[in-house]
């Protein structure tokens, strides 16, 4: 349920999201070949459900195509009660069986199950420890993969300038 609640906050400040698709290569018809744009690493406060006098941060990232801006993948990072959720998007079309997955430097995968979708897309969140966080802030990149529901792989690569910066901020 708190992660529920935690999931709607968060995704309350993410914009509408519509469906997000890319021709796939010729070399190969199972994976998707996008070009991306993304927001940089940013820090969101906004007034504490519990205590409207004390602010909540979360640090968010947003990927877009580069051709029409559609969002490909959104990255929340909020703190829970016992410690931080990562909150993803991912646009409508994705296969749902396959959850989504991401990775530190090409290492570190960790998978988590889409929960839902809504209009503006499908979710999934996952605990995210004090360890994880030290090994992103020390990270060049970061990874979400997902399948469409055609099969073929998406991957968006994130690059993880800025991030130490908004997630000591968010503290």
């Amino acid at each position: 349920m708190k992660k529920t609640l935690i999931a709607a906050l968060a995704l309350s400040l993410l914009p509408v999201l519509a469906q997000a698709q890319a021709p796939a290569p010729a070399a190969d018809p199972k994976s998707q070949s996008i070009q991306t744009a993304d927001t940089g690493w940013q820090t969101i406060c906004r007034p504490s459900a519990k205590d409207r006098a004390k602010q909540d941060c979360s640090v968010v990232h947003e990927t877009f195509t580069t051709n029409d801006r559609m969002r490909i993948a959104a990255l929340e990072f909020v703190k829970g009660e016992k410690g931080r959720v990562l909150v993803l998007s991912a646009p409508m079309g994705v296969s749902l069986k396959d959850g989504i997955e991401i990775t530190i430097d090409g290492a570190n995968k960790q998978q988590a199950s889409f929960t839902g979708c809504q209009n503006n897309g499908c979710f999934a969140s996952l605990d995210i420890s004090d360890k994880t966080i030290d090994v992103i802030k020390k990270g060049k990149s970061l990874s979400v993969g997902f399948s469409d529901a055609q099969g073929s792989k998406v991957k968006a690569d994130i690059a993880l300038v800025g991030f130490t910066a908004a997630i000591n901020r968010a503290d």
